[in-house]
């Protein structure tokens, strides 16, 4: 957000000490054209996703996603702004305050979400490459409201777990190499209708409830926030914000009930095994399996 208003001088506090976040970071080609970066950040574009389930069931998926690597994005819009690292920055209204330092301003609220949240843990490893064309998710009975995959990329492979217990019991074992683990807590929220300050990313609660994706929500966002930041006005930005968490909200509710539901996941994978779905938009695990029919 801060590289599009370059000419109004934005400052940007970062807790972290060295930017790049690692994320698995598969999004669909419209929320990646919704970011407007360049093509250099894509490692990888797919057309098919299997989702399998661990009975033997599998449902294909015809798409058209990209993996965007984050952490080189990261690291490239921290090289053209202006980035404080302070060991505190406190946001009070219009004003941050940090150390002896105060700014006024248009003020953004990036630090992450901070309300009721249920958190599910997440592992991944970047392993040696495997020769594969499609992204595998994988559903595991004794998985609850969690699943695995397997990301193939040029140089490595993605290979990740989320899960309410511990995530590593989930890992797909592809016997390679593991060049690096990262991971974290990722929460899944039921945001509030309306905000009164100006937030971004994480903040909102946009996070899509089952796959635990944000970058939907900060693509969508992107414009809104930096036409109202340029103009003055946030109509445009509120809006856009209510139907956004709408959405989170609809695939909030339904993630818990599929998970109360879990045992009946058999019934659903039988209903839909060896078919086709067609999925070219942004898309949460109940867009696939609910409201899209195969051919």
């Amino acid at each position: 957000m801060a590289y599009n208003i370059l000419d109004s001088n934005p400052i940007v506090f970062d807790r972290r000490r060295f930017p790049g976040k690692k994320c698995t970071g598969v999004i669909s080609r419209k929320t990646f054209l919704e970011l407007g970066v360049s093509r250099q950040f894509i490692d990888r574009e797919f057309k098919s996703i299997e989702i399998k389930y661990d009975r033997g069931y599998t449902i294909y998926v015809d798409t058209d996603v990209i993996r965007l690597n984050r952490e080189n994005l990261e690291i490239w819009l921290d090289g053209e702004v202006k980035t404080k690292r302070p060991r505190d920055a406190i946001i009070n209204g219009n004003t941050v305050i940090s150390g002896n330092e105060k700014y006024e301003g248009i003020v953004v609220d990036c630090s992450g979400w901070k309300g009721n949240a249920k958190w599910i843990k997440a592992i991944e490893y970047l392993t040696e490459p495997i020769n594969e064309e499609s992204i595998i998710v994988y559903i595991d009975s004794k998985n609850v409201g969690g699943f695995s995959w397997i990301v193939p990329l040029p140089y490595g492979t993605l290979v990740g777990a989320i899960s309410y217990s511990d995530p590593k019991a989930f890992l797909p074992n592809i016997n390679k190499r593991i060049l690096d683990i990262h991971g974290g807590a990722i929460p899944r929220v039921s945001p509030v209708s309306n905000i009164k300050t100006l937030k971004f990313g994480d903040s909102t609660g946009l996070i899509k409830t089952f796959t635990g994706g944000g970058i939907f929500g900060i693509a969508s966002l992107l414009y809104p926030l930096v036409n109202g930041i340029r103009s003055g006005k946030f109509n445009e930005y509120h809006s856009k914000y209510k139907i956004l968490a709408k959405e989170i909200r609809r695939q909030y509710y339904i993630t818990r009930f599929l998970e109360s539901a879990w045992k009946l996941l058999p019934v659903l994978f039988k209903l839909y095994n060896d078919k086709t779905l067609n999925i070219f938009e942004e898309f949460d695990l109940h867009s696939l399996l609910i409201h899209r029919f195969p051919h």
